[in-house]
This record gives structure tokens, sequence and C-alpha cells, in this order.
């Protein structure tokens, strides 16, 4: 039997505070572990696309933003990330165990102190830039044409309105609170919705590709634009599904919320650079890619362009595949020039028919 006059006890150890209370405090804990390993996530991503990137040929002014825009990513999460510890630091040892109300009620009504807004800010600003690349995109992936991007790019006018609304607030109160909440929903509805809506068209825009080249044999060196990994990537899938994740317990009120909501914050950064990383390697749609996919569908096999970056900062290896055909008495030759700065000014002579 336990002694309860005994402070030893592991049985006086028990919290006196309400259940839910205890698991808010508890999944936030457990939330800030789970985003601290999602940020060494990032930050290997980072390094990985930062080397691609400074590694090849930068000749054109388009390289460079896109080393810029991953460090600026990598720099705010970064900021998120510590900001975020410091609050849990506040929470934890510093303020929150004398708070009144306790640890639960500095969680919901602390916000608003400068951690919490610098993190939540931090977090608001790379959502606008991995909207902004993902909006970039579709753009890209459907032609470069004006009509498809009006309507997503008058939701991210309205997602920027409403969380620049919401950074304002929170220098008045927390966003679990009154104003702060309402526009803390409809800032999570609006960007998770708009990622859910362009995830669908790109989804939608590569399958219908795939299937057209499936029949087309010769368009085998454009099977990684369209395949299922391509898929999830260009479309930014990962955010979305975080977002559901987040939104479905957030909606009613559920503390679970606490458990992604600092991986969601890390999947802005990790979504855009997964699609970078692609960009670096050549496997990224362009704007060649889908006249290069026409042209296929058509039976137009004249012509085969391979492209690193194109829309992406013209670093292209764009190899204009001259096939010519030499004729010598019984013996059919084709060759193959390939770019000069590219390959190295090679020509590849290949078996003769």
């Amino acid at each position: 039997m336990s002694n309860s006059s005994d402070p030893y006890d592991p049985a006086n150890w028990v919290s006196p505070e309400p259940a839910d209370a205890v698991w808010n405090e508890r999944s936030y804990l457990a939330g800030i572990l789970i985003g601290a390993v999602a940020y060494g996530v990032h930050a290997t991503l980072f390094f990985i696309t930062f080397a691609l990137l400074w590694g090849r040929r930068r000749t054109h002014w388009r390289d460079y933003i896109w080393i810029t825009y991953i460090c600026v990513l990598f720099a705010l999460s970064s900021l998120a990330n510590g900001m975020q510890f410091w609050f849990t630091q506040l929470i934890y040892i510093d303020q929150g165990p004398r708070y009144p109300g306790g640890l639960s009620a500095f969680i919901i009504e602390q916000q608003s102190q400068t951690a919490a807004v610098w993190c939540v800010g931090a977090y608001i600003v790379n959502n606008w830039l991995q909207d902004g690349l993902i909006l970039y995109r579709f753009w890209i992936i459907y032609g470069k044409r004006f009509w498809p991007i009006v309507l997503p790019g008058l939701v991210f006018l309205a997602d920027v309105g409403i969380s620049t609304a919401l950074m304002v607030s929170l220098s008045r109160e927390s966003f679990f609170l009154d104003l702060g909440a309402q526009l803390l929903t409809a800032y999570f509805s609006l960007s998770v919705g708009l990622n859910i809506l362009l995830t669908a068209a790109i989804v939608g825009k590569l399958y219908f590709a795939r299937r057209k080249l499936r029949s087309i044999s010769s368009a085998t060196s454009l099977s990684h634009h369209t395949s299922v990994a391509a898929m999830l990537i260009e479309s930014a899938l990962l955010y979305s599904v975080c977002g559901i994740i987040f939104l479905v317990p957030f909606s009613i009120s559920d503390f679970t919320q606490n458990l992604v909501l600092p991986t969601l914050g890390q999947v802005e950064s990790i979504a855009p650079l997964l699609i970078i990383m692609r960009v670096a390697q050549g496997q990224a749609w362009s704007s060649e890619t889908s006249t290069r996919v026409a042209n296929s569908s058509m039976g137009m096999k004249r012509t085969g362009v391979s492209t690193i970056g194109d829309d992406y900062g013209d670093h292209t290896r764009s190899a204009t595949l001259a096939l010519s055909t030499l004729h010598r008495d019984r013996d059919i030759e084709s060759t193959v020039k390939v770019d000069d700065e590219a390959y190295g000014g090679s020509f590849v002579r290949l078996p003769k028919a």
C-alpha cells in the first residue's frame, strides 16, 4: 500500500489537472519532438539540394534565385524551430509551472509572447513561399496558360491577406482565443484547401500525360516526368496530406492537433525542396516537357529534348537530338549530335541497321 504522506510515493506525483489539460501538455511536447525530427529531415534535404544546385554550372540569374529560395526557406524554418524550442522552455520550465491555471492554460493563453509570435510569423512567410512555388509549378505544368491560374491565384491572395491579419492580431492576443482563433481557422482552411486544389489538378495533369505516353514506345525518356514519384512530389502531396491530418482535429478543437502542427510547419519547406531537387536532377516537368508530350502523342518523333532546369533556371542540357541518316551503299548509320557544352561535344555512333 502506498503512503499518501510519503513525498517519494509515485502515487503522489500524479498531476491534479483535468485529463484534457494533461493531454494538451503531453501532446504539445510530443508534437515539438516530432517536429524536431521533421526539421532534421528538412536540414538533410536542404544540404543535398544546395549541393546539387551549387555543383552545376550557373548560367542564368534564375539559378541563383533557386539557391536563394532554399536558403530563405531553411533560415525561416530554423528561426521558427528555435523560437518554438524557446516557447516550450517558457511553458515547462520558466513560466508555465507558476502560471494561473497551469501549463495547459499557459499554452492556450500566452501565444502572443515574442517567441510564439516569431515562430508563427516565420512559418506563415514560409507558407507564402511554398504556395507561390506550387502556383508556379501549376502554371508551368498547364502550359503557361492564364485561365487555369485565376482561381488558385485569387485564393492565394486571400490567404496572404488573412495570414497578414493573423500576424497583426498575434501582437495583442493568443491565436487560440477569439479573433485570433477565427483568423487561424480561416488561414489554415484556405492554405490547405489551395494545396488540395493544386495537388488534384497537378496529379490529374500528370496522370493523363502518363496514360498518353504509355502507348508510345518512343516516349520512355519522358517516363520520369509522369511516374508515381513525380505525381507525389510535383504536386506537393505531402503538405496536403499533413494539412488534412491537422485540420480534422483542429476543426473540432481536439488537442491531437498539437502532434501535427510543428511537423506541418517543416513540411512547408520539405515539399518545395523535393520539387527543387528534381529540378537540379533534371527530372522536373517543364514547358518543353509539355511540348514533347504533345508531339509524342501526335506521333511527331523527329526531335527529343532533354532539359535540366528549363523554366527553373535555364541551366539546360538542351540536347537537341539531330538524327541524320547516312546512306552508304547498303549500310545505314545514325549519329546523334550532343550539345558541346553539356556533354563535351561528342558523337555517339548507334549500331548499324
